[in-house]
């Protein structure tokens, strides 16, 4: 039986209801274990989510390990719109795009990732969102400070900046990072992800710094000695969305997306906080002396780095971001 004209119609709007919206979106980690694999975790909860939350009007399609290319790339197919979304670029990426997100990369201003969690987000970092999506052509969607980062070292114990110099540190090739350690007395040495475990092994460089569970993630347990808990950053990786996509969005599917974020975000950081001792024990297993500075060798790093990168910051940046900064984290401390 041949269909009349508006039966054809009304059948081909039904298919094109059905069919979901497809949501890019790439990431550098793993699969395959919620636990360990985090941004797993976090496609997982906030795929189910925004499903339910509109119907199944969206699907997200995930790109793991790096299909499409390294966070460099992934942050420019992002700015671009090929990727949707993009998990684990940090400040350093953004930066390259909109300057102002580097102010996240402070070292020493987060005393800890309960603060950062209430600044982040609350109006600094929705303002600071807002900002970065002006000028970058991407939006955070959700900052995920999961874990202080730390100094670790193959060839001695760190307990003070003294103890860095002449040092060839690690570091990812983000001006302010490499700033950072230089200020603290060691050598930068800027390496590609991918590489670190074969320069940490074969001694191109003395030490890294990373959160506890990121160093399990690679291994790196295998190639260090001595992890220093000075916690100079916050690892801070970012969900990003692309601007015009997100524009594009009607009201209440970015409150979808939105809802479906802090959910995925939530479970996250959950996973991430719950193992946090777990991930130092088995550090410590490994043969890696964890030590944890007293609060007179805490101020003597913080001496060191906090004014010289802040210094450099402003200059980019400007002083007045830096201000509204510290004003939300003393704002958050004092339970304002």
């Amino acid at each position: 039986m041949r269909l009349g004209a508006t039966a054809s119609l009304a059948l081909l709007v039904g298919v094109a209801t059905a069919q979901a919206d497809t949501v890019r979106f790439a990431h550098v980690d793993g699969e395959g274990d919620l636990l360990n694999n985090t941004y797993w975790t976090w496609t997982e909860v906030f795929s189910s989510t925004l499903s339910t939350q509109t119907n199944g009007k969206y699907q997200l399609e995930v790109f793991p390990n790096g299909q499409m290319g390294d966070l460099e790339s992934l942050a420019e197919q992002n700015v671009r719109g090929s990727l949707q979304m993009v998990g684990g670029l940090n400040a350093g990426h953004i930066a390259a795009y909109a300057p102002i997100a580097s102010v996240l990369e402070l070292p020493y201003t987060f005393p800890s990732t309960a603060i950062a969690r209430t600044v982040l987000n609350g109006p600094f970092g929705t303002s600071l969102s807002d900002k970065i999506a002006e000028t970058s052509g991407v939006r955070i969607l959700s900052y995920l400070p999961s874990a202080f980062r730390n100094f670790s070292s193959s060839t001695k114990l760190i307990k003070s900046p003294a103890d860095m110099v002449g040092m060839k540190m690690r570091t990812q090739q983000v001006p302010i990072h490499v700033e950072m350690v230089k200020a603290l007395g060691a050598s930068p040495t800027p390496i590609a992800w991918a590489e670190l475990y074969s320069a940490l092994q074969t001694g191109v460089v003395d030490g890294q710094e990373n959160a506890p569970y990121t160093m399990l993630m690679a291994n790196l347990q295998e190639v260090q000695k001595y992890y220093t808990l000075d916690h100079h950053l916050i690892n801070m990786p970012l969900i990003t969305i692309n601007e015009e996509y997100w524009q594009s969005l009607p009201d209440e599917d970015k409150k979808a997306f939105d809802y479906a974020a802090s959910e995925a975000t939530f479970a996250m950081l959950g996973v991430i906080t719950a193992k946090e001792s777990q991930d130092l024990t088995k550090i410590r297993a490994a043969g890696v002396e964890v030590y944890q500075p007293t609060p007179a060798e805490f101020q003597e790093f913080v001496d060191a780095a906090q004014k010289p990168v802040a210094e450099l910051l402003a200059k980019d940046v400007g002083q007045d971001i830096i201000d509204q900064l510290k004003a939300a984290v003393a704002a958050a401390q004092k339970g304002e």
